[in-house]
């Protein structure tokens, strides 16, 4: 039931929401538009989303990932959103950046390229010059940005807190809504705030030091701000522009490789990962390949980066019982799971791909296929491991571009086994396995006074055991349908009995020297004993061919 403390949020998010009427009926005005009532197609979905504004294409973006949630054609739809928009006319842009400097661009810059490398939703990209002659890429936020998607999201806040406070039903779907919109403001509190971006950038340059031939653009943290981000600007060939490669004398499959490589080394050692791999944030420059837009990332912490390598090796290894392990582990429960058909549904899965080499199997149909087991079982992943698998189909589609030849799944079942093999790993087991055994000793010396505790309270009758039986709906229903037909039966054998005494009286009034009421009692009990008959035999057909028994 709705309880005081959801009035008062409801109160709160009422008294903070100062904008929330006329933005209202903008959206509304655009539903209609497009007649969601009446359902939308993914193309119109999409339409939708951007006439809707930026929030709504980051929602939309961020849907694309979450084929766990929504059907495949609406996720690839989705995937038109991360296209480049409108841009910002140019001296809007040189307006933001004296704004966000609080001084003229040209004591920062020799010279902008009036014309944009690339423009989003949330900022757009020019090539500049620093006063020093650096050449550089500045990110420049759209003005006002901040300020319409923090008022778009207290919108939602206010509506999801409305629907739960006025009904109790549909609980699952206003949370699942209510996890979106979290996942939807700690998104873009990140990408709003370019000294975010910058630490990423930071940290991804830093870390990306120790793979030979891989580095990230160099961040200019003295010339960044909240919303102005100046790294270094990288011109290079698209990774998936092939011909290109081999005429400037790149081997395609040296950097498919070498791709895999740092991505599976982000993603397992780092814990720290690229969660837009797609071709354009891939750039080869001579013999390196440069990862560029940190704007989305993905992290993973220790133990995610576990069941991420545990649910890899159970894939290659064909172990039902390790993935099951590892799938519970990254993802969040809203329903009830039946783990007996879980495990079934997923041995079955790896079954249907365990005779195939592992250079054959498709990455991208194993997750999909696991998505809807998960699905089935009212499982969802972890946001942080949905972009990982979204990385990963992405990876693999650059692949088949560049080195179809080469697969995914092998060179992460390869660094799997080497790094369970590194020192750091063994030393990790090696830990847990003493400290296991300790554990294990220490609940043995416990174990015969615990036992002789037990037996002691069982002499003197302190000790009690209780059980809790739980017996199927179905079986239930069985069971009761079965005693009201063995009442019905008895009450008719009463009335038959009941009647036949009557009938040896002299009781008055009588109907061909019987007694009336005895005559009534013979047809209740007829009309019963036939009813009885009649549904025993049609719940006898029922189970005999496999119908539901009513």
């Amino acid at each position: 039931m709705t309880t005081f403390s959801d009035f008062i949020r409801l109160m709160s998010l009422s008294r903070r929401d100062k904008t929330s009427g006329k933005r209202m009926r903008q959206i509304l005005a655009i539903l209609r538009k497009y007649h969601v009532t009446k359902g939308l197609t993914p193309d119109e979905a999409v339409r939708m989303l951007e006439e809707l504004g930026p929030t709504y294409v980051k929602i939309g973006q961020m849907a694309s990932t979450r084929s766990d949630i929504l059907p495949k054609e609406y996720c690839e739809a989705f995937e038109q959103l991360h296209a480049d928009v409108s841009p910002m006319p140019f001296d809007t842009v040189l307006q933001c950046i004296d704004a966000s400097y609080g001084r003229p661009w040209s004591e920062v810059f020799l010279a902008i390229d009036p014309t944009p490398l690339g423009s989003a939703s949330i900022a757009q990209v020019h090539k500049a010059v620093l006063v020093d002659g650096a050449v550089v890429a500045v990110k420049v936020r759209r003005p006002g940005i901040v300020e319409e998607m923090s008022q778009d999201i207290m919108l939602m806040r206010r509506l999801l807190t409305t629907a739960e406070f006025l009904t109790n039903e549909h609980q699952v779907i206003i949370l699942n809504f209510e996890n979106l919109v979290d996942e939807l403001d700690r998104t873009t509190t990140n990408e709003l705030d370019f000294n975010k971006e910058l630490d990423n950038l930071i940290r991804f340059y830093q870390e990306l030091k120790d793979q030979p031939g891989v580095s990230s653009p160099v961040p200019y943290p003295r010339f960044s701000n909240e919303s102005v981000l100046v790294m270094q600007f990288v011109d290079g060939i698209a990774i998936d522009d092939v011909p290109v490669l081999r005429a400037a004398g790149d081997n395609p499959i040296d950097l498919a490789n070498r791709l895999v490589q740092s991505y599976i080394s982000q993603v397992l050692d780092d814990g720290f990962f690229h969660a837009d791999p797609h071709p354009g944030n891939i750039i080869v420059r001579g013999d390196d390949i440069v990862w560029i837009d940190l704007g989305m990332v993905g992290t993973l912490t220790s133990s995610e980066r576990q069941l991420v390598g545990r649910m890899f090796r159970a894939v290659a290894t064909n172990d039902s019982f390790m993935l099951m392990e590892a799938v519970i582990g990254i993802s969040k429960q809203h329903g009830e799971v039946d783990y007996g058909k879980l495990l079934a549904d997923l041995s079955h899965l790896l079954d249907k791909y365990g005779s195939s080499e592992l250079a054959d199997i498709d990455m991208g149909t194993v997750f999909g296929e696991m998505v809807e087991v998960m699905r089935s079982q009212s499982l969802i992943m972890m946001p942080s491991v949905t972009m990982l698998v979204r990385g990963i189909i992405t990876i693999e589609g650059v692949l088949d571009d560049i080195a179809p030849q080469m697969n995914v799944l092998n060179v992460v079942s390869e660094h799997v086994m080497a790094q369970s093999l590194s020192p750091h790993h063994l030393e990790m087991r090696a830990t847990e396995l003493i400290n296991a055994s300790l554990k294990s000793a220490e609940a043995a010396v416990k174990l015969p006074n615990q036992i002789s505790n037990s037996l002691t309270m069982l002499n003197r009758g302190d000790l009690e055991m209780k059980g809790n039986v739980t017996v199927a709906p179905e079986a239930l229903g069985t069971i009761y349908a079965s005693i009201g037909r063995l009442s019905l039966a008895l009450i008719s054998v009463g009335l038959f009995l009941g009647s036949s005494i009557l009938c040896t009286t002299n009781m008055q009034p009588k109907l061909l020297e019987v007694p009336v009421l005895g005559v009534l009692g013979y047809l209740g009990a007829f009309v019963l004993g036939v009813y009885v008959i009649v549904v025993t035999f049609k719940s006898r057909h029922q189970m005999k061919n496999n119908k539901k028994v009513d």
